[in-house]
């Protein structure tokens, strides 16, 4: 994510480095999220295969585009190693969702929670780090500590959650633990995707004189 300016607030991306300007990343991150929440609030069926193809394929692309920015900076190398890791983490659960799409409700739970857990603490450790150094840090916390969130909430809802609707409205169906954890996989897509292009606009605003080409690189 990005934030401020004169420094590059993605993953391994400086203004003028690189070659590739420092909202880039941050803008394509929180449009694939963007995607994935609209893909999931314009749906109905909330199955777990169906969370599973969305979350596969967001976090491919995410991933992706995660870790090709980390090694667009040969300056920072924490940093650097850091956001590749994460990329690549993010990539492998992507996969690991692609190739079992029927693994159920419990199997989405495991790739969305293990998946989250360990990118949100890199995110939220790597805001922690360089807070005062870097303008960028409080996003990276803000995007990592939603994402451990996440985490927390799918590991709540018991994967066997079956209740039937009805009320005053009399809705026929079932509530079910796929259409609640899609939703909630949704919904932080979608907030996550909006930071992320606050960060992006935030990251193209003006620079000052002399900034940017020896910031450190982010996401």
């Amino acid at each position: 994510m990005s934030a401020g300016s004169g420094t590059s607030a993605v993953p391994g991306v400086a203004r003028g480095r690189s070659g590739l300007a420092a909202w880039v990343v941050p803008a394509v991150r929180g449009a694939v999220a963007l995607i994935a929440g609209f893909a999931i609030t314009f749906t109905s069926g909330h199955s777990a295969a169906f969370g599973l193809v969305v979350f596969g394929l967001f976090a491919v692309v995410q991933g992706a585009v995660v870790a090709a920015g980390a090694f667009g900076d040969r300056t920072e190398r924490r940093s650097r190693g850091l956001f590749a890791l994460q990329g690549a983490l993010t990539v492998i659960a992507g996969v690991a969702a692609l190739v079992l799409p029927e693994g159920g409700v419990h199997y989405f739970v495991w790739v969305v929670s293990a998946w989250a857990v360990v990118t949100g603490a890199l995110e939220l450790v790597g805001g922690i780090r360089d807070r005062g150094r870097v303008p960028a840090a409080r996003d990276w916390m803000l995007l990592g500590g939603l994402t451990l969130i996440l985490a927390i909430a799918f590991l709540v809802v018991p994967p066997d959650y079956n209740q039937a609707l009805g009320g005053i409205e009399q809705i026929k169906g079932q509530l079910t633990a796929s259409v609640v954890l899609v939703g909630i996989f949704g919904a932080w897509a979608a907030v996550a995707g909006v930071l992320l292009g606050i960060g992006a606009v935030s990251a193209r605003g003006p620079q000052a004189p002399g900034e940017g080409s020896g910031g450190k690189g982010r996401s």
